[in-house]
């Protein structure tokens, strides 16, 4: 606040010269043949902010506190478009686990954001900056998507060589850079190499690590991705193990402790049908061995194989038969949102589906090699129609569209085009169908998943 110091008239000051302080007139004014004004004061507010804080080096309130809270809404604005990407990509597989684990991915984003490692941070700046990019036409928001996974990779690598290889930050890490490597690979097999190493960190943590809190959202998150990937290396998949499988059907939480219903049938029967697919790449792995192998094989490994078949086969028969393909009764729906209901039941016996068709192709070629004693071809081939569209038939795939052999996107291509985002829910109901659902046969056979369908 600033103002005249002297108790002179406001004119005495203004002239600068000493005011006798007559009242209530000066004669000082007075002899100088003018009207004193008077003696009331008029303060004036000035901001000496800046001149104080540049004569002691402190900085401004806004020079302070203005980075720290547009960082904060931007750390905001980001978890916020995280949602809207889990929305987007995996509305109702998202939807089948949300009320059922105790930590789902958005409570777990926004309640420990601020501890997160830079791996972490960067996954969910990429997904969400390359939905950006998709969503408005802009290939340079792509880039910068680009440019943050690099930056994410570059983190995560860093991260694994340190304590906190096996966190659950880092797990979901590398979740979400495979998760990007789906959408915006360098090439549409680019995402197995990641799903490997994702696959050896669930292997290190161990079965019991996934069974509550965010562990089990990420083995759920995740799994459908690890049955494509053990069908694309024709070997077992861990998940097809009992211990595994128990982790897979833990119990489950409800929101809140008083709600009526505190499980779902559908989601525990979802649960059962993906531990039974999850031993078919396993099944087919060992049927591929039998019948090529160009060893004698006993006669009764073969047919230890064809009873573990049919019982899977039976047990996804039953579970079929429990999903009712529309109006599923609320009592069966439970705590999941019944908007997803018939969603979920179509795309789960659609997986069902295909792994009885699998199952019924494997034991059709085991039980020739048994009774006739000579190994028939697994592998298909391609020129001829009617044995690829038996494949097809099998796993449930649809027809492959015409550029099926355009040869995979380069990320340094030129010629950027932005249709190979426009997968729509391609990636939920690849989910739903627990990764049966886009199998096709490659050159040597071998059941492949593209994401760009």
């Amino acid at each position: 606040m600033g103002g005249p110091h002297s108790k002179g008239c406001l004119q005495c000051i203004r002239r600068k010269i000493k005011c006798d302080q007559t009242r209530p007139e000066c004669l000082r004014c007075m002899n100088w043949g003018s009207k004193c004004p008077g003696y009331n004061r008029v303060h004036k507010f000035r901001d000496q902010t800046r001149h104080i804080t540049r004569k002691h080096g402190q900085p401004t309130m806004d020079e302070a506190f203005a980075p720290n809270l547009i960082h904060e809404a931007i750390n905001i604005q980001t978890q916020e478009s995280f949602e809207i990407w889990l929305n987007y990509h995996f509305p109702s597989y998202i939807a089948s686990f949300n009320s059922r684990v105790e930590m789902n991915w958005m409570n777990f984003i926004r309640s420990r954001w601020s501890t997160f490692p830079q791996a972490l941070i960067w996954a969910v700046r990429a997904l969400t900056s390359l939905r950006m990019g998709a969503t408005r036409g802009n290939k340079e928001i792509i880039a910068c998507a680009r440019h943050m996974y690099g930056r994410g990779i570059q983190h995560l690598a860093a991260l694994l060589h340190t304590r906190a290889a096996l966190a659950d930050e880092t797990l979901a890490a590398a979740i979400l850079l495979g998760g990007y490597e789906v959408l915006d690979g360098s090439s549409d097999r680019s995402w197995i190499v990641h799903s490997h190493g994702i696959r050896h960190l669930f292997c290190a943590r161990g079965p019991s690590a996934h069974t509550h809190g965010i562990g089990r959202t990420l083995l759920l998150s995740w799994r459908p991705y690890l049955v494509a990937d053990a069908f694309i290396h024709a070997q077992p998949c861990f998940l097809g193990g009992f211990e595994w499988a128990c982790a897979t059907a833990a119990p489950e939480t409800s929101r809140t402790k008083d709600q009526w219903q505190k499980t779902s049938v559908l989601g525990q029967t979802m649960d059962y049908a993906f531990n039974e697919v999850a031993k078919c790449p396993g099944y087919y792995a060992m049927t591929k061995y039998f019948t090529t192998s160009d060893t004698n094989v006993d006669p009764s490994t073969p047919n230890a194989l064809v009873g573990c078949i049919l019982k899977s086969r039976e047990s996804l028969v039953q579970l079929h038969g429990m999903l009712m393909e529309t109006n599923p009764p609320a009592s069966f729906v439970g705590v999941i949102p019944p908007m997803y209901a018939t969603t979920l039941v179509q795309g789960t016996r659609h997986g069902i589906n295909s792994a009885v068709a699998l199952l019924d192709q494997l034991m059709t070629l085991l039980k020739y090699c048994l009774n006739k004693g000579t190994k028939p071809v697994l592998v298909p081939d391609f020129d001829d129609k009617s044995q690829e569209d038996q494949w097809r038939l099998f796993t449930g795939f649809q027809a492959l569209n015409t550029n099926k052999n355009q040869s995979p996107l380069s990320r340094d291509s030129e010629e950027l085009s932005l249709a190979i985002y426009a997968i729509g829910d391609q990636l939920d109901k690849f989910s739903l169908t627990m990764g049966m659902g886009s199998l096709s046969p490659d050159a040597c056979g071998c059941p492949q998943f593209s994401a760009r369908i």
